[in-house]
């Protein structure tokens, strides 16, 4: 291909990608996927601990309780978990609202 016939074809590109939307440039490259935000677990069961044990209606029974929540959840906004809490023979589930993306949650009281 001679040297004068590449402005004619840059100028073809131009006006088939205005009239048609012709011309496509290919970019290489991968994709970087954002990681998604999770709730630390272990993070959870102390402060439902910690929760628990301010609450005078059931710091004697946190006192002694295993707290165990679920690990590495996703933080979806308005979703609800429960963490189990075990003292003996007995045993609460303790709700958890996660507010937002970010991994904010809400401990609600235990039943």
């Amino acid at each position: 291909m001679s040297r004068r016939a590449l402005p004619v074809i840059a100028l073809g590109c131009v006006l088939s990608g205005l009239l048609a939307g012709g011309c496509a440039q290919t970019i290489a490259g991968t994709a970087q996927a954002t990681p998604l935000p999770t709730i630390d677990g272990t993070r959870l069961e102390q402060e439902v601990r910690e929760t628990l044990v301010k609450d005078p209606t059931t710091a004697a029974f946190a006192a002694t309780a295993d707290v165990q929540c679920p690990q590495q959840v996703i933080a979806y906004p308005r979703l609800a978990l429960f963490c189990q809490v075990i003292a003996g023979n007995i045993i609460k589930n303790v709700p958890v609202t996660v507010l937002d993306r970010d991994g904010d949650y809400q401990i609600g009281k235990p039943f």
